[in-house]
């Protein structure tokens, strides 16, 4: 059974992803959590509200499957099955995430901080590391290509499509997940057979 205090964290994340940061009080945290509304009973755990905000942050930066695309999939994989385990995996992670990429758009421009944070250790580590495996694809032809903004412009398109999906139930287009990672694998793929060495594994679907 989860002790209180992670009850309140997690139900504060949960409230401020779906109501924002400034809209939830620490009377409806508590209530969620199961205790008395208006007790102060969260104040024995966190200092403030704030305090609650960068536990959640903290719990996401600390923990979590998708440490780095490159683990995404499993050794002796094909370039297909690589970029789609990443992007399947970058969906999961931010599943996992849901409540703080929701208050992304929802008050977290309030805690500049917190935000930069956010973006140091996630976006730009994500971003690095997918840039890092994108080059290492391409082969020794790797300077034909921006990996870096090909990597940035792969992340966009999967971050968008998420919280589209999250936000509407279903993404609007009524592409599913699947169709979705299938398009983004066949462009990368090809982008990357183009500059791959004759040497170098042909892609393979995934």
């Amino acid at each position: 059974m989860a002790s209180t205090r992670d009850r309140l964290l997690s139900e504060g994340m949960r409230l401020f992803g779906e109501q924002g940061y400034a809209a939830t009080s620490v009377a409806q945290i508590e209530a969620a959590a199961g205790l008395s509304a208006g007790s102060g009973s969260l104040y024995k755990h966190f200092r403030s509200k704030e305090e609650l905000l960068t536990a959640g942050l903290e719990r996401l930066l600390s923990g979590g499957e998708y440490a780095t695309p490159a683990l995404a999939a499993p050794e002796g994989s094909g370039v297909a099955e690589k970029l789609s385990a990443v992007a399947r995996a970058g969906l999961r992670r931010l599943d996992e995430d849901r409540d703080l990429s929701r208050l992304l758009f929802r008050g977290l421009e309030s805690f500049p901080a917190l935000l930069q944070r956010f973006g140091d250790e996630e976006i730009s580590r994500v971003h690095r590391a997918t840039t890092a495996m994108l080059t290492e694809l391409a082969g020794e032809r790797a300077d034909d290509v921006d990996w870096a903004a090909v990597a940035l412009v792969l992340q966009g398109a999967t971050a968008h499509y998420w919280l589209l999906s999250d936000l509407f139930g279903e993404h609007p287009t009524g592409i599913d997940e699947g169709r979705f990672v299938d398009a983004l694998v066949a462009m990368a793929t090809a982008l990357i057979a183009g500059t791959a060495t004759a040497r170098d594994e042909s892609p393979s679907g995934p």
